[in-house]
């Protein structure tokens, strides 16, 4: 079936515009923040969370939340996830997946994850979706609806299917989580990328040209770059950051 025939012309055209912030913003910062409620909408779910995995430390972090309480943030990233039953195997998956399809509602429901997490913010019909670049994760949308919505269809995993090239593709790199680098260090190295000087970079971050080169070159020691051009043409080549 066609994404025509799956949509109502309102949906077509927010699925057209969240394209167009896709392409307008891409690699931007706030892109999740900007799109969230727009891609809740579209695929007529009533709330949604959002995080990026930290594969090194096995971690979600930089979380946000649609119409989520934000408390559930805060418990989420310091007492559920420690006790998730769910996400890790999503995630190996990658592709759109129902919760149902990786543990029975029966068994979710015998969770205390569920039970004292998912059911007190009224989450309980889930599908998530998890987008990587490069093998590097990026981003991921864990789309909710209420016990008294409708369970999902294949229609919702369609819409993702379609979205997900773009949203792999637009969301930002993450330098720190790929090489490890400090936020120090991170700043340096998008700075150099962009052309800047180590005298430029120096004056721009109010820090000393010797502590500018320090910062290069650790930076350069993890990312396995001879020099600053090769560093660069690694990055941009690779990763396609917005600089």
């Amino acid at each position: 079936m066609s994404l025509e025939h799956d949509l109502t012309s309102s949906e077509l055209r927010l699925f057209a515009e969240i394209l167009w912030k896709l392409g307008s913003e891409n690699g931007q910062p706030y892109l999740r923040e900007n799109i969230i409620a727009d891609i809740t909408t579209l695929l007529r779910a009533d709330f949604a969370a959002s995080y990026i995995w930290d594969s090194k430390h096995h971690l979600s972090k930089q979380g946000i939340m649609w119409k989520i309480d934000q408390k559930a943030l805060q418990e989420y990233e310091h007492i559920w996830q420690y006790d998730d039953p769910i996400t890790f195997a999503l995630r190996k998956r990658q592709k759109p997946t129902f919760v149902h399809e990786i543990i029975s509602f029966s068994n979710l429901k015998k969770t205390v994850y569920y039970n004292e997490f998912l059911k007190p913010h009224g989450l309980y019909h889930g599908l998530n979706v998890y987008f990587v670049r490069h093998g590097v994760d990026v981003g991921d949308f864990r789309i909710w609806r209420s016990k008294d919505s409708v369970i999902f269809s294949e229609r919702e995993k369609r819409i993702l299917n379609l979205l997900e090239p773009y949203l792999s593709k637009a969301l930002p790199f993450d330098l720190s989580t790929r090489y490890c680098l400090t936020p120090r260090e991170q700043e340096v190295v998008i700075l150099v990328c962009k052309g800047l000087s180590d005298k430029d970079v120096s004056n721009l971050l109010d820090i000393s040209f010797t502590t500018v080169r320090t910062h290069l070159k650790n930076a350069m020691k993890k990312i396995h770059c001879n020099n600053r051009t090769e560093m660069a043409l690694l990055i941009q080549h690779s990763f396609n950051p917005q600089f």
